[in-house]
């Protein structure tokens, strides 16, 4: 493989696997420095609060700035927020409000990071010679294995690190991402034209871009729907049922199995992406997905869960690639941050969304009804999405090229 694509994928790589680490690390830092469960949510939701702007503006940054540019810069400055954790609790200790202030501040650095590498995914891709399937591919395979094994490496760094040193791994992976993007050629990435209007002028423009093709307009609303049911399902209603019926333990491997599955449908897609029409990869998945959404929605006994869990992951992780590849051939290159920014913006506001509609039904209809009612408006919206006529094409013709 090309030195230019190792160096892409190892620098998110690096990042993601910093950004699991802190995952595991910081709710249990903060439980054990405040003792309150309480605490834990008020940092949670404050960090959680600003990745909205973040992602909306920071690919206004992106596209202003350029994005190799923002990769690395993001990466250092959220290094730096980061190793402020360690460096305060041994000054001073660490309170809730250090933990509030220095969350939000690696929260608003860590979306436009993540928006400048979605960004420069087309751009590695033409610089290597690397078919874009390809690329797409491997980059949702290297960050499927992270998902299983970033929480292990965190949860085995909690117990061998004493107190908020774990963070400086996280720090230490940052950082190296950082130095890892510096390496590749810095004609990669073409430097961004000055831009006259204002920010609200880019904004706009951004959304006109989405507006104006029914494809990424498309494409936008079945990823923020699939985000609106499954985020409830498997952050919700399923720590409840396995709670409800004794068996919380198996929400470890549930989720691994999920991991694993999704890792396989990207491998799927990596070597035989290029065989199969992309009408075909979207209709087939997404309709798999469907059947496997709700038959795992149906909360069968653990054995079949697992599979069925195994299996949606399977059909589903070959979307996520499909997606990118798309978006990058349609999106205009100099608002491409803009658009990355906010498509990622709508499955921000997705989650917790659904998380409400859901919480709020569980209390009028009961857990498993509430998970029935998700299949249900999971297939509606799948097969609604499907019927687009933005989404009957999904070749790139010589018109589609901007």
């Amino acid at each position: 493989m090309p030195i230019t694509s190792v160096l892409y994928l190892a620098s998110g790589a690096l990042s993601l696997l910093g950004n699991l680490v802190a995952g595991i690390a910081l709710p249990l830092l903060v439980l054990v420095r405040t003792g309150d469960v309480t605490a834990a949510g008020v940092v949670a939701a404050a960090v959680g609060l600003p990745t909205v702007a973040a992602a909306v503006f920071g690919g206004i940054v992106v596209d202003r700035w350029g994005r190799r540019r923002v990769s690395i810069g993001a990466d250092l400055a959220s290094a730096a927020s980061v190793s402020a954790l360690p460096l305060v609790d041994a000054l001073w200790g660490l309170d809730l409000a250090a933990f509030v202030v220095l969350g939000v501040v690696g929260a608003l650095f860590d979306l436009p990071g993540m928006t400048a590498r979605e960004a420069l995914l087309p751009d590695v891709a033409a610089a290597s010679g690397t078919p874009l399937e390809r690329l797409s591919g491997l980059r949702e395979g290297v960050q499927g294995v992270l998902m299983v094994v970033g929480p292990l490496a965190g949860g085995a760094l909690v117990v061998l690190l004493p107190g908020s040193a774990v963070l400086w791994v996280t720090a230490a992976c940052s950082a190296a991402a950082a130095g890892v993007t510096a390496l590749l050629p810095r004609g990669t990435a073409p430097s961004p034209a000055p831009r006259r209007g204002g920010w609200w002028a880019d904004l706009r423009e951004g959304g006109a871009v989405l507006r104006r093709d029914p494809v990424l307009s498309g494409l936008t609303a079945l990823s923020s729907a699939s985000v609106l049911v499954m985020a409830p399902l498997v952050v919700l209603l399923l720590p409840a049922h396995l709670v409800a019926t004794g068996t919380p333990g198996r929400l470890g491997p549930l989720v691994a199995a999920s991991a694993v599955g999704g890792l396989l449908g990207a491998i799927v897609y990596v070597g035989v992406g290029r065989r199969l029409s992309r009408r075909t990869w979207l209709v087939g998945c997404t309709a798999g997905a469907a059947v496997m959404f709700t038959w795992f929605a149906s909360l069968p006994s653990s054995g079949w869960m697992l599979l069925a869990i195994g299996l949606l992951g399977l059909v589903s992780g070959p979307l996520a690639p499909l997606v990118a590849v798309i978006t990058a051939e349609r999106v205009p290159e100099d608002a491409r941050g803009r658009v990355l920014g906010l498509q990622n913006a709508a499955a921000l506001l997705a989650s917790p969304a659904g998380m409400l509609c859901a919480g709020l039904l569980v209390g009028g209809v009961g857990l498993r009804a509430t998970a029935l009612v998700l299949a249900g408006v999971w297939v509606v919206l799948t097969a609604g999405a499907l019927l687009l006529p933005g989404l009957r094409s999904l070749e790139v013709t010589g018109a589609d090229h901007r």
